[in-house]
């Protein structure tokens, strides 16, 4: 069984489970160039929340989708789960998607824009001062000005 068998049986569990409250699914990196490489990266956005805990959210795509595939496929089965909030925020998983990616389920679009969205140079400014904004923790060692143990 190859990785299309596993990738439709996917999206078939994917359906089933979170049916109307399905936004789109993504399919990305390696094995979109290379079918006999062992992993499956996906991107699944959903609309609304349906459990208010993120880890419970989490823990249902495993059980329910990612673990069933990997026992009968043999793939592993790299995952992203949001909700079409936490999808509008900025992710650096979205760099990886955005070089190579297959679209498999896309309600309305709306992958397909936020993607033009974040890819628009304007927008991603903002995302460049975003991510510029995260605090830079120095660690002994890293500025070639520390000391040495017996130093201090």
């Amino acid at each position: 069984m190859g990785v299309r068998e596993a990738k439709d049986e996917m999206m078939r569990r994917i359906m089933d489970f979170y049916g109307d409250n399905l936004l789109s699914v993504v399919f990305y990196g390696r094995h979109l160039r290379d079918p006999d490489f062992g992993d499956i990266d996906v991107v699944v956005i959903i609309d609304r929340p349906y459990d208010p805990v993120k880890m419970n959210r989490m823990a249902d795509f495993v059980e329910r989708i990612r673990d069933p595939i990997e026992q009968k496929y043999g793939y592993h089965v790299s995952f992203e789960l949001y909700t079409r909030e936490e999808a509008e925020n900025f992710h650096s998983s979205y760099l990886d998607v955005a070089t190579n990616y297959e679209v498999a389920y896309d309600r309305d679009g709306y992958f397909r824009r936020l993607m033009e969205d974040m890819l628009n140079p304007e927008r991603a400014l903002e995302h460049v001062k975003y991510i510029s904004t995260i605090e830079y923790v120095q660690v002994d060692g890293d500025d070639g000005n520390s000391q040495k143990e017996g130093e201090r």
